[in-house]
């Protein structure tokens, strides 16, 4: 397993976009500009994750593929006002794509995508959109249990535990 950084992933040529070192990763992990990190298996396979990084991991997205190239779900973590020491997981979003899928679809290609907000006071919202549909459908929810959204915010090279999928379970 191999982790190459970049500006982030291309998902047509398999490779990071402005690829960096991971010496000059750990310079903008430190004073920025963000950076992201993709761990691959090897040259030219679709990663398990990329990870866009600010800052000493200030913020974190994290994007899951399938075995084409395409975005399967994205995980955004962020840190919340009063926490410097945990990340919160403030937005997920999951897309289906068409059956029979053959190779790489950008996110605009999915049939179906569903969002979902969370606050750390247990405030949570829904959204289903389905191709075809003339409106998503949007559902809020309060009360719940967001105690497995908190997680620490990681050190240089502490990847694998945000890349990792994590599908929450849907609230109501």
């Amino acid at each position: 397993m191999t982790y190459r950084y970049g500006r982030d992933w291309h998902p047509v040529l398999r490779k990071p976009i402005q690829e960096i070192t991971e010496k000059k990763a750990r310079q903008r992990w430190a004073s920025g500009p963000q950076f992201s990190v993709s761990q691959v298996d090897d040259e030219g396979s679709v990663p398990a994750y990329t990870l866009v990084v600010m800052p000493e991991g200030s913020f974190v997205r994290s994007e899951r593929y399938d075995e084409h190239g395409s975005v399967v779900s994205a995980y955004h973590f962020d840190l919340i006002e009063g926490s410097e020491d945990q990340l919160f997981l403030h937005q997920v979003t999951e897309y289906v794509y068409p059956d029979r899928q053959t190779g790489y679809l950008a996110m605009n290609a999915a049939k179906a995508h569903t969002t979902f907000n969370f606050r750390p006071n247990g405030w949570a919202r829904a959204r289903f959109v389905v191709d075809g549909q003339p409106e998503a459908r949007v559902e809020e929810y309060t009360g719940v249990d967001v105690s497995a959204h908190w997680v620490e915010r990681p050190a240089f090279g502490d990847w694998d535990r945000l890349g990792a999928d994590r599908a929450p379970e849907p609230p109501g």
